[in-house]
């Protein structure tokens, strides 16, 4: 290999990627060919490791190389270079190798398998909690998994997915690390959306069941809750905030809420924006001899699913609460599509993308679960 000294006329990471893209497409390599090590690459170009892995990255992305733990950087056949995402890893940090997926992640991942096996691509759907995030990345390389779907924000498997050298996106999850880009479902306006309904239809005692601090979803559908309100001069009154421990806590949602609406001065709306916060809160106020929808208002969240197969049959016969729903389908086409822009611009800036949410009011529910929700609802 030539030694070449770089220049600072353009970016340190373009001049090197050039560089090696030049060398890897101009050599004849055999089967198990092998690019000299990172050290060695910034020791011969006079440039930091740091650029160095940038720019294997790079290559690595276009698929003229392939990370191999503890060997290095492996180059691919000329036939595979340049070639579509085939397969991808979809990493779910909140359930461990031998665990069920809840019903919201299970309806997550098919959507990704639809979108990427249907275009003749392979997902591997992998639970990592419990384990070594390195350990996890390790053996996806093994896989020669092309790609990551990330659903978790841990610090260490953030830092794992950009060591890795494979092109990622986090979905479903948040995180404040720099240069990470996120498919989320938009928490913020999609809660917003909401409590102006709530407010649209007269109420002005509108309480909150669920949790207000911890994970991004929950911060944030807090927060849109409140902006909600704000935009109508109205906030919450503390005795109508009925704060859980998790948003699975359905128990919990309707011991509180029975005890709220039993006072006086009881909420006549309440924003529950989890499915099983909504049936908790359903459960509490007919616990409290008060009917759903007549006597309490509720606003839910549901995804597309989930509101068709969950909350639809849990109303059965009465009205179906208005209802905040979004579709993984299209999380997934989004996620999907920004994992092809992350492969072609490894360095590229990093954006959040927000998943629409739509809201499908009372009245609507029985055709809309009719057709099947198309989002235009």
């Amino acid at each position: 290999m030539q030694t070449k000294l770089l220049t600072t006329r353009r970016n340190l990471t373009d001049d090197l990627a050039e560089t090696l893209r030049a060398f890897v497409g101009g050599v004849q390599w055999g089967p198990d060919a092998y690019l000299p090590a990172e050290r060695e690459l910034g020791q011969r170009y006079k440039v930091s490791r740091v650029t160095v892995r940038r720019s294997l990255a790079r290559l690595v992305a276009e698929g003229l190389l392939e990370p191999v733990p503890s060997k290095g950087y492996r180059v691919r056949p000329r036939s595979s270079a340049h070639s579509p995402v085939q397969t991808v890893a979809y990493v779910l940090a909140q359930a461990g190798p031998h665990e069920r997926w809840d019903s919201t992640h299970a309806q997550i991942l098919n959507a990704f398998q639809q979108a990427h096996v249907g275009a003749s691509g392979t997902l591997l759907a992998v639970g990592c909690k419990g384990r070594p995030a390195g350990e996890v990345f390790r053996e996806l390389a093994e896989a020669r998994v092309q790609a990551v779907l990330l659903d978790g924000s841990e610090l260490p498997l953030i830092r794992a997915a950009q060591q890795s050298g494979l092109p990622f996106v986090v979905v479903d999850a948040h995180s404040t690390e720099p240069g990470v880009d996120m498919v989320i479902q938009d928490n913020v306006d999609g809660v917003r959306l909401g409590a102006a309904y709530a407010v649209a239809q007269g109420h002005t005692r509108i309480g909150w069941v669920g949790p207000t601090r911890g994970f991004a979803h929950w911060r944030e559908r807090f927060a849109g809750a409140r902006a909600g309100l704000n935009d109508a001069g109205l906030d919450f009154d503390p005795r109508h905030l009925a704060i859980t421990a998790s948003n699975e806590d359905a128990e919990g949602a309707a011991r509180q809420v029975r005890v709220m609406v039993g006072a006086a001065d009881r909420p006549t709306a309440l924003i529950c924006p989890w499915v099983a916060m909504t049936l908790g809160a359903a459960d509490g106020i007919r616990q409290a001899g008060l009917k759903v929808g007549k006597d309490v208002e509720l606003v839910g969240w549901a995804n597309a699913h989930e509101y068709r197969e969950t909350l639809a049959a849990a109303f059965l016969g009465g009205d179906v609460p208005a209802t905040l729903v979004w579709k993984p389908s299209e999380m997934a086409r989004l996620a999907l599509s920004r994992l092809r822009e992350r492969r072609v611009q490894p360095d590229g800036p990093a954006c959040r993308i927000d998943v629409r949410v739509s809201l499908i009011q009372p009245q609507a529910a029985e055709a809309a679960v009719r057709r099947g929700w198309d989002g235009s609802a």
